[in-house]
């Protein structure tokens, strides 16, 4: 075993059996989570915000002006605030959890056949999209209206959105599910910021005088166990799913949900970014680091090689799945590395109890 091996051993054995220690004081993790709610959880709700409406209005000119240039506008504009949206996987507690925002507008598969049939019965308002199941909406719905199909390998063929017959009731529909999405952003944004649900005030106060939180460790746990529900996303569903490592199938890319548009890729990196926005800086790794420097280094050497190994599957992500497996795999398994990282020594040096998570992961 390497010296490195070793002293990492030693370092992952004095995290569990130490840093649960009752008679050591308690940390004030005050300043990390007054830093955690200011500098990442207010302005990344507000940048979902702010997507959001970027999105209605692009959906907006396609329905007015609709041609390329207002369909490639409506696409950007998806991408962006899905990227946005992605973002806060590493923040599912409080309302990101409790709102059960993304059984509205994150439902995969999409259903082709509700969608269309959303958009035969004409007459689409909010109301219409409001009412639907969460698989004929939300970003996946949108994703089908704005996005040809490529590879002939779905199931059926993406609807034009300029010339088709139908395309004026499909235009509307998809400036709906915009709105749907911009309102939820809001509501997500609302429920967070101070003088509205305040919830970011429950963090802050957390031990002294939050309703939420009763101390600052179980605000900690939240937190935590936030970035461990994102990793989950990144291995056990994104990774995993398509690779068969659930079942012990072939690798099968329809078992992407985001084939049309292509962003497997797209929303793995950014639900990384937001566990790395939680760590980077004044965050976790500031706490790690006064307690073990090579911890530390670990974990952020571990977001680097997971960053390298999305970034190496080529696209489209499909085609990967299917014929270049290996890189696939190399990406699951660093990602598998840093999951197991996070959940037994980051954890444990914080002092965290991680609850069971709510994904069917790996």
């Amino acid at each position: 075993m390497s010296r490195s091996s070793v002293a990492l051993a030693v370092l992952s054995a004095c995290c569990f059996l130490g840093c649960g220690n009752t008679d050591a004081p308690a940390r004030d993790y005050g300043p990390l989570l007054g830093k955690l709610s200011e500098q990442v959880i207010l302005p990344e709700h507000q940048a979902f915000v702010a997507q959001s409406e970027a999105l209605v209005s692009a959906a907006q000119a396609l329905l007015d002006s609709p041609d390329s240039d207002s369909l490639a506008g409506a696409q950007e504009a998806w991408r962006a605030a899905r990227k946005a949206y992605r973002v806060l996987d590493a923040l599912h507690f409080g309302p990101g959890y409790s709102l059960h925002i993304s059984e509205r507008i994150d439902v995969a598969p999409a259903d082709p056949e509700a969608i269309e049939a959303l958009a035969e019965k004409g007459g689409v308002s909010d109301t219409t999209v409001a009412q639907a199941g969460g698989h004929a909406k939300g970003f996946l719905g949108l994703e089908y209206l704005l996005f040809a199909e490529t590879g002939g390998e779905a199931d059926t063929k993406a609807p034009a959105l300029t010339d088709d017959g139908r395309a004026d009731q499909r235009r509307a529909l998809a400036l709906a599910m915009a709105h749907e999405i911009q309102k939820s952003a809001r509501q997500l944004d609302d429920a967070w910021e101070p003088g509205a649900g305040s919830y970011v005030q429950q963090i802050e106060t957390a031990g002294k005088g939050s309703t939420e939180y009763a101390n600052q460790r179980a605000a900690v746990d939240d937190m935590v166990g936030g970035a461990a529900y994102a990793l989950e996303l990144i291995v056990g569903m994104r990774l995993a799913t398509p690779l068969g490592r659930k079942t012990g199938a072939a690798p099968d890319p329809l078992l992407d949900p985001t084939l049309r548009s292509d962003s497997a890729v797209a929303d793995m990196e950014a639900t990384l970014s937001g566990i790395r926005a939680m760590y980077d800086g004044d965050g976790f790794s500031s706490v790690i680091r006064s307690k073990s420097q090579l911890l530390d280094q670990t974990v952020l050497d571990s977001l680097s090689d997971v960053e390298a190994a999305l970034a190496a599957i080529p696209a489209p992500f499909g085609d990967a799945v299917a014929h270049q497996a290996p890189l696939v795999r190399t990406a699951y398994e660093t990602g598998v590395s840093l999951k197991k990282t996070w959940n037994t020594d980051v954890s444990s040096a914080l002092g965290a109890t991680l609850k069971p998570s709510d994904i069917d992961g790996d």
